[in-house]
């Protein structure tokens, strides 16, 4: 395996800007016909959609209910009383303090201020082999500390039980066993026939189809934003363990193959040692997103932070003195695996592929009708409020299947208890 870049930021500049910022083509074509049939045939096309795709056949009366309640790990809860936390202290002064992480909205345009919250909001969770919990939390959490009162949840039929008890536990009022496109139309135009109206927002991450839904309905009815693939940009000084550097690239790869994986060095000598650690995974075919939109550069301060105010990821690591102000989510010395699961009480559906000034991350703010500003999460927490996190990340990290993400926060554990700087 080689990696998309290596060297310096001046001689792969064209480079990674061309491989970086090329858009996503949605299938926009196919979203808008699934979206025409089911807003003809109703119920109908909606049940053959969801045997076509899922290879499941459901009644009627298997596809809208009120969740059931069922176990939910303690991780799970964990997070979301620190989203929730969180969320309201970010109404009052737009900081929060929570298991010694410290979270706050950095304005870039505009201001906070609390206006109508939209009453009904619809929330879709991918599903597959590993759903995600963590998504619903960071749906439901900020839309209810800003006044939502009721609440949709989609996902696809397979596999669904987790979700269906996390909803549960949150008081979701309604849950709809249907994936992919048919389930942003069903959402946002209603299923007369089982009783489903129409929701006033929709948010939620989701694949290309989900997102290309998203993107059709959104002349209609608001959503939170239009995502790519994930990515995370880190900036490191010299002396930062080439291994935290390291797990944590490699736990954004495991995202798919075309997750964004990019670390800005101060030395060449850095550089390489990364790049033979990250080599020796190679063979997992699992980091194949490394040789599409991967790699390490090298080179002075300020043409790292000239690079990486120009990107404006989604997921922005520092280690050392980076005066950056612009990303999705920026975490000073900490992982983004403390984000992804809601320990920093912060966000993780977040804008991608430099799309910040269009829309930020999601917040309580984001669910108030005419919100238009602009701000980036920053989150600091020390050595020892990561340890001491860690094992909760992990858990959590696991049940969604994202084994580098679980590595990401246990070697944080590690180098706190082997008392290395």
């Amino acid at each position: 395996m080689g990696l998309a870049f290596f060297g310096s930021i001046r001689d792969e500049y064209s480079t990674v800007m061309s491989k970086l910022r090329v858009r996503e083509e949605l299938p926009i074509d196919i979203a808008l016909h699934i979206i025409e049939r089911v807003r003809e045939r109703g119920l109908e096309e909606i049940l053959r959609l969801t045997e076509k795709y899922d290879n499941i056949k459901l009644s009627k009366d298997e596809l809208l209910q009120k969740p059931s309640r069922g176990q939910v790990p303690r991780c799970i809860i964990e997070s979301y009383r620190r989203l929730e936390l969180c969320a309201r202290s970010f109404l009052r002064n737009c900081v929060c303090r929570v298991g010694g992480f410290i979270t706050r909205l950095d304005w870039i345009k505009g201001e906070p201020k609390s206006l109508e919250p939209v009453n009904r909001v619809g929330i879709y969770v991918p599903g597959g082999k590993y759903p995600l919990p963590s998504s619903l939390l960071m749906a439901v959490a900020p839309a209810r500390v800003a006044g939502v009162e009721e609440f949709v949840v989609a996902t696809p039929p397979r596999n669904s039980d987790l979700i269906e008890w996390v909803a549960g536990y949150l008081e979701v009022d309604e849950f709809l066993r249907l994936g992919g496109v048919q389930a942003i139309a069903a959402m946002a135009y209603g299923i007369p026939e089982i009783g489903l109206e129409p929701v006033d927002m929709i948010v939620g991450p989701g694949n290309a189809y989900v997102t290309a839904a998203k993107k059709v309905i959104s002349k209609d009815i608001p959503i939170d934003l239009i995502a790519g693939p994930s990515e995370i940009l880190i900036l490191a000084e010299d002396g930062v363990p080439e291994e935290v550097v390291v797990y944590d690239m490699l736990a954004q790869a495991e995202h798919g193959p075309d997750s964004m994986s990019l670390a800005l060095v101060t030395s060449e000598e850095f550089a390489r040692v990364l790049r033979e650690e990250l080599l020796k995974y190679s063979n997992e075919s699992i980091f194949s997103s490394l040789t599409k939109r991967g790699g390490i550069l090298y080179g002075k301060k300020e043409e790292i932070i000239r690079l990486s105010e120009i990107l404006m990821p989604e997921h922005l690591e520092i280690f050392g003195e980076f005066n950056v102000s612009k990303a999705g989510a920026i975490f000073e010395g900490i992982g983004v695996v403390y984000g992804d699961y809601g320990l920093t009480g912060a966000n993780h559906i977040l804008p991608t592929g430099g799309t910040l000034m269009d829309r930020p991350g999601l917040s309580p703010f984001t669910f108030y009708r005419e919100f238009n500003g602009v701000y980036a999460y920053r989150q600091w927490g020390d050595l020892k409020a990561q340890a001491a996190a860690s094992n909760l990340a992990a858990q959590f990290a696991r049940l969604e299947g994202l084994e580098y993400h679980a590595r990401s926060a246990e070697v944080r554990e590690k180098i706190y208890k082997n008392g290395l700087p």
